[in-house]
């Protein structure tokens, strides 16, 4: 004999896609098509992707004082200025004997000068970038554990959705199952009634039971809307479609063993990875007390006519920069690095702990979930049978109309509570599979 909770599922899982209205339309899909969807549309997914790649530029761009910086300028210049003009020529290369004239040098005439210089810059040897390089860095790696684990849990949020929305669609099919049960009762109550064998109060709670099953399968089908919308919205769909999950809710299965190792799940890697930014951090606040040692270069091109140089310098030079006070700023980065390293390094700490309870909440959620299903399977298919078994009695008189309905009544609740403890059960496999997960960021 098939059970009540297999007969609801099948029932279901046939239910052909059909259009809400004339502007929705709606879209069958398994549950992997719709993991892929989320992946693709999902509005969390994305914004974590982009803070991904955001710590990644960050991180680049901290590795550019490590690098010589390049600089060309060109400019023009026309001055009576002394000093300028007495510059300018000596950069031009055409002061002469008659510019040491005092008048001359007092009230020069205007001179124009067209520059052009190539520059060259580097740091070579500035321990607060190498240190802020790899802060930023081990922060990019951060984002993209996070990013991993954004991952992991839009496909948890994906599946679950689906699930409720697969839940929603059997109850819909138990309740119209029902609904078509309280119709032929009601119309055998009817019969019986007009032939004087069931009293008038029998046939008014049989009216009531066939209200009671109409108003049920109205807020199934509501319910049925809700859940599928919902699961619309978190896959990025308009509000023109939605989803007709075409996989039915499948029995329990045995599933297998995997080691978990803490330290290796998305979450706990970017919390090791903000911990190492945050270590990074405190060693470039301590190296701000080394001096710096910086190397600069110029070749310059000196004319008063635009399209030829008359004269042409180089300069090179090394210096060393070494900042002895700047009001106790630096003591004050100190002390908060080393605050911000211990907070990361506490909340890691914490975080391995947790991950260890929850997946042992997560192991147990799944066991008992299990035993639930079972529970309620062999009750469902008891109080089926025992409906069946009291419609035969009523029909040889053995039983009261009442007992028929409550018989009813127990088989339409034990089969509700059927269908939500196996879409229990699997929503706790998938947040088991969510907590023990062991990923990387190529996966």
């Amino acid at each position: 004999m098939r059970s009540a909770l297999a007969c609801s599922l099948a029932l279901a899982a046939a239910t052909p896609a059909r259009a809400q209205s004339d502007a929705v339309v709606a879209r069958r899909l398994s549950l992997e098509q719709a993991i892929r969807s989320a992946l693709e549309r999902n509005s969390d997914l994305t914004i974590a992707e982009a803070r991904r790649d955001l710590a990644s530029a960050r991180g680049r761009s901290a590795s550019s004082p490590l690098w010589p910086w390049l600089d060309v300028r060109a400019g023009y210049m026309r001055s009576t200025d002394p000093v300028a003009v007495f510059g300018t020529k000596l950069r031009q290369g055409t002061f002469g004997p008659e510019d040491l004239d005092f008048a001359v040098l007092n009230n020069p005439n205007a001179i124009a000068d067209w520059s052009t210089a190539i520059g060259v810059r580097w740091s070579l040897l500035d321990p607060t970038a190498w240190a802020g390089r790899s802060s930023a860095r081990s922060q990019a790696a951060a984002a993209d554990w996070v990013t991993v684990r954004t991952r992991e849990a839009t496909i948890l949020v994906t599946r679950t959705l689906y699930y409720r929305a697969q839940t929603a669609a059997a109850q819909l099919a138990a309740a119209a199952a029902n609904l078509e049960a309280a119709d032929a009762t009601l119309e055998a109550f009817g019969k019986r009634r007009e032939r004087g064998l069931l009293t008038e109060a029998d046939l008014l709670q049989a009216q009531a039971e066939h209200a009671a099953s109409r108003a049920q399968r109205v807020e199934a089908e509501r319910a049925r809307l809700d859940a599928l919308h919902d699961l619309a919205r978190h896959l990025g769909w308009g509000p023109d479609t939605i989803p007709e999950p075409s996989d039915a809710l499948a029995p329990p299965s045995v599933s297998a063993e995997v080691e978990f190792y803490p330290g290796q799940r998305s979450d706990l890697k970017a919390l090791a990875a903000a911990a190492d930014a945050a270590g990074a951090a405190k060693t470039r606040a301590r190296l701000g007390w080394i001096p710096v040692v910086d190397l600069f270069a110029q070749y310059a091109w000196h004319s008063q006519d635009p399209i030829q140089f008359e004269n042409d310098n180089w300069t090179v030079g090394a210096m060393l920069r070494w900042n002895l006070f700047d009001g106790f700023a630096r003591s004050a980065d100190n002390q908060q690095a080393s605050l911000n390293e211990r907070i990361a390094e506490v909340e890691y700490e914490q975080a391995l702990r947790d991950a260890e309870k929850e997946l042992d909440q997560a192991q147990r959620a799944v066991r008992s979930a299990q035993l639930q299903v079972e529970a309620t399977e062999a009750a469902s298919v008891a109080a089926d049978s025992g409906r069946e078994l009291m419609r035969r009695r009523f029909d040889e008189g053995l039983a009261t109309a009442a007992d028929l309905l409550q018989a009813e009544a127990r088989a339409t609740a034990m089969r509700q509570r059927a269908i939500d403890a196996l879409a229990k059960y699997h929503m706790a496999v998938a947040r088991l599979d969510f907590v023990r997960s062991q990923s990387n960021p190529e996966s």
